[in-house]
């Protein structure tokens, strides 16, 4: 083979493999826009008029975080939801909004250099709005600091579409504790019990919720050990069946030997 057939071969290799991605993004695309993309509707329009009542009746959710200096919990109340979609036509990410408040600022007045330090890194875990006095000896060495902690804790519930793995990525933040925790669901597990269960969760009525994905997730690790194992399984049997068929031909060379042997006697 030539330098030149070589580098075709090459070409065309390479060309078919684009072809072939270029294919597979496009059923990912056209699987999204006709199972996802609904999907992602329906929970918009849910969410919509899900907190356009909520703001109206002024339904009131009580929610603590451990907030304190101690780490013991205080009671926060939420409220204040806003929700937003990335376009109007091709929804891929919803953003809802809300804040929890406190009743009334919390006032501390904390020693020591270290824990003033740790509690203020505490607060800005959570992103909430405080102000903090120091006070310092004549070598500018911290003493004490006095806190007041305003609020609100901003939270934010998002909703991401996702083409590549033809799933909803739901993503919350600052909801149960500081930073953000991600959870996966596919297009069959949005249903009006679903949904249901999601506006519940928001209000904090449903602390159950993300066991569905993951149950789902251990049956699919359960399926997937199973299908390893039944490759396993299979490779084995191949392997089986070509030393048999080996064995097989060379008995069948040794007797074709045998008979020639015979026919010379």
């Amino acid at each position: 083979m030539g330098i030149l057939d070589d580098l075709k071969n090459q070409s065309e290799v390479l060309k078919a493999g684009e072809a072939q991605e270029k294919q597979r993004q496009a059923d990912l695309l056209k699987f999204y826009q006709e199972n996802i993309h609904p999907k992602m509707l329906q929970l918009y329009t849910f969410l919509n008029e899900f907190i356009e009542h909520l703001n109206y009746i002024k339904t009131e959710t009580k929610v603590s975080f451990p907030i304190q200096p101690d780490g013991s919990m205080q009671e926060f109340a939420q409220g204040d939801y806003k929700v937003t979609i990335d376009s109007a036509t091709e929804v891929k990410e919803i953003n809802l909004r809300f804040n929890c408040n406190l009743v009334e600022p919390l006032i501390f007045e904390l020693e020591n250099s270290e824990r003033i330090q740790r509690y203020t890194d505490v607060l800005h875990s959570y992103r909430i709005e405080f102000d903090r006095t120091d006070n310092k000896d004549s070598n500018y060495e911290l003493i004490s600091s006095k806190f007041k902690v305003l609020g609100p804790v901003p939270i934010n519930v998002i909703l991401q579409g996702d083409i590549a793995t033809s799933s909803i990525h739901l993503i919350l933040n600052n909801f149960e504790k500081p930073g953000v925790s991600k959870h996966t669901f596919k297009e069959r597990h949005i249903t009006e019990e679903f949904i249901d269960g999601f506006g519940k969760f928001i209000l904090r009525q449903n602390p159950g919720f993300l066991k569905l994905e993951i149950e789902d997730e251990h049956k699919e690790k359960i399926r997937q050990n199973i299908q390893a194992d039944l490759k396993q399984r299979q490779q084995e049997i191949d392997v089986a069946e070509r030393l048999l068929a080996l064995e097989e031909s060379e008995d069948k060379e040794k007797k074709s030997w045998k008979n020639i042997f015979k026919k010379i006697d």
